[in-house]
Order: C-alpha cells, then sequence, then structure tokens
C-alpha cells in the first residue's frame, strides 16, 4: 500500500458543495468545502490544497452508514438554495449539501446511494445499478449473517452480564447484612459503654462517700490546720506591711537627720571662718588698745605742763579708749552668738 501512486486512492467523486452550518437542518449560514467521497465516509476540506491523502485530518466527517439521502424543499425559507439535497440518519441527525448544478447534485446523491451499500470492490464503478444492486443485496444477507452471530454472542454476554449482576446482588445483600450486623454491634458497644461509664461514675461517689466518713476527724482537723494556717499567713502579711511602713518611716527620718546633719557641718564652717574673722579683729582692736594705753601712760607721765598743752591729744586718746571699749564690747557678743551657733560635739 506504501507503494501505491496517492491518486490511485482517490475516489471518482470529489469537488466543491456548500455546507449549511449548524449540523441541522434548520440554519442560515452556507459554508463552502472542498468534499471527498470514500468507501462510506464522505470527508469535507477547507480547499483542495488540504487534502493530500487520506491519512490528513479532514474538518469533518459525514458516515454514510444507514443513511437516508433525499432532495430539500425549503419552501421559501430563509436558508433557501437551489440544487439542495440532505443526508439524513435516523438518531436525528443531518447534513445539508448544495450543489452549483442539478447534473452535479444528482451525481452526488448516486455516488451517495452507491457508496452507503458499503461498496468497497474498486471494480464496482464499472458495474451498472441492478448489478451493484445484487452486490449490495448479497452483502446484506452476509451483514445478516453476521448480525446473527453478534446476536448470538450479545445474548451470550447478556447471560454472563446477568450472572454477575446476580453475584453483584449477592454481594450487596451480603454487605447490608453485615452493615446491619456492624450497627447492632456499635449499638451494643455505646450500651456497654454508657453503661460501664454510669458505674464508674457510681463507684467513685461511693468511695468519695466512704473516704468523708471514715477520714471525717482527720478532714475537720486538716480543715482547721488549714484554716488556722490561713490566719497566721494574714497575720504575718499584716505584720509585713506594719514593718514595711516602719521602714520606710525610718529611711525617710535617716534621711532627714543626714539633711540635718549637712546642714548643722556647713553652718560649723561657717561658724569657724566667722570666729577667725573675728579673732583676727579682736587682735587688731587689742594692739590698738594696747597702743593707746601706752601713749595715755607716757602722756600721764609728761605732767601737767603738758597735759595743758597737749588737751586735743587727751580728748583725742579719750576717744579712742571709748571707742575701745565698744569695740571689746561689740566683740564678746559676737564670741557669745558664734557659741550659740557652734553645735556641740558628741
Amino acid at each position: 500500500m506504501d507503494d501505491l501512486d496517492i491518486t490511485s486512492l482517490l475516489q471518482p467523486r470529489q469537488g466543491y458543495l456548500s455546507k449549511l452550518g449548524g449540523g441541522q437542518e434548520k440554519g442560515s449560514k452556507w459554508n463552502r468545502r472542498w468534499f471527498v467521497l470514500r468507501d462510506n465516509v464522505l470527508m469535507y476540506f477547507n480547499s483542495p490544497k488540504d487534502f493530500t491523502g487520506f491519512r490528513d485530518k479532514p474538518s469533518g466527517v459525514v458516515l454514510l452508514e444507514e443513511c437516508n439521502v433525499r432532495t430539500r424543499d425549503d419552501r421559501g425559507g430563509s436558508s433557501q438554495r437551489p440544487f439542495t439535497f440532505v443526508l439524513s440518519h435516523a438518531n436525528g441527525e443531518s447534513v445539508v449539501l448544495a450543489a452549483d448544478s442539478e447534473k452535479e447534485m444528482l451525481e452526488w446523491m448516486q455516488a451517495v446511494r452507491t457508496s452507503r451499500m458499503c461498496i468497497t470492490d474498486p471494480d464496482a464503478a464499472a458495474q451498472n445499478e441492478s448489478q451493484r444492486r445484487l452486490s449490495a443485496e448479497a452483502e446484506l444477507e452476509s451483514a445478516t449473517g453476521r448480525r446473527a452471530d453478534a446476536e448470538a454472542a450479545l445474548t451470550s454476554i447478556e447471560k454472563e452480564l446477568e450472572a454477575v449482576q446476580l453475584e453483584h446482588r449477592t454481594v450487596e445483600n451480603e454487605k447490608e447484612k453485615a452493615e446491619k450486623e456492624l450497627k447492632e454491634l456499635m449499638a451494643r458497644f455505646k450500651l456497654r459503654k454508657s453503661l460501664l461509664h454510669w458505674r464508674h461514675r457510681k463507684l467513685t461517689l461511693s468511695f468519695r462517700a466512704l473516704i468523708t466518713v471514715v477520714f471525717r476527724e482527720r478532714i475537720e482537723q486538716s480543715r482547721n490546720v488549714k484554716a488556722a494556717a490561713e490566719k497566721m499567713a494574714a497575720m504575718m502579711a499584716e505584720d509585713m506591711d506594719t514593718a514595711a511602713a516602719s521602714r520606710q518611716r525610718a529611711e525617710a527620718a535617716k534621711r532627714k537627720s543626714e539633711e540635718m546633719l549637712a546642714k548643722e557641718l556647713l553652718m560649723k564652717k561657717e561658724g569657724e571662718v566667722d570666729a577667725r574673722e573675728c579673732e583676727k579683729l579682736f587682735a587688731a582692736e587689742s594692739n590698738k588698745a594696747y597702743g593707746v594705753q601706752q601713749e595715755e601712760a607716757k602722756l600721764l607721765a609728761e605732767g601737767p605742763a603738758q597735759a595743758s598743752a597737749d588737751t586735743k591729744e587727751k580728748e583725742e586718746v579719750l576717744q579712742l579708749s571709748l571707742l575701745l571699749g565698744n569695740l571689746k564690747a561689740e566683740s564678746e557678743l559676737l564670741q557669745q552668738q558664734l557659741k550659740r551657733r557652734a553645735p556641740y560635739k558628741t
């Protein structure tokens, strides 16, 4: 077959036809396609160049086996077109085609009628209609025999299917029975679980009651001990709060005493500085007083003659003596103030 020329495989019928879109008789769009007829298969392509052999994938395929070929009467429909014929099947599918002339339409219809008889002999193209009909009747008888064999095989398969279905029903019944038993077991298990739970709860309550009766005195003692411990703990907590408050007050007093000590030390330092300054002033005044006394003694030693002459000097000396006395009094007052301000030594 591979060595044969592709043209030897071409059917005697191929050419352009218009196809109504939608795959039904009701439609409005016509598409022009290149149709090729081979055996009982009608293929169509978009253009002749798309068909280079029967191994090419066509745009569509129409099976002609058991199809009816008839002309179409549009009767003024929206898709009315001359030279139209229909390929209809028993399942309701149909293909509407249109040729360019009546001659082409009749030739295509005849070719389809011949092809749908499944004439596969390449010499059948040279036979007339009666010979083709006889050949088709022989093929029909052969197909009837094959159909009887197929029906016998189908009967055998149906019997096997019935056996399988019976076995399936048996398995289903066993499955239902097993599910029913499982449900019963689950119900028993839940009931037993509930009984065990109720018994466990009852035993727990009985044990608690027994423990309460037997160890009642110990329980009361433990409760009293617990209450005493809680009371002692509360008292200790109060004592701790009081101690904490006392500690805070002591810390505040300590801080206050430290501040007062710092102030006293500062005042002591200031008093010492003032005392040193007063001592310096007292020493200077003492020196001045001592000089005045010497001058006074000297004047007294010189005699009354000079006393009249030096009246002014005496007055000045007296004034200086008064001033010296005042300074002594002021210095003593300052010393007393410094003694009162100075802190006591511990």
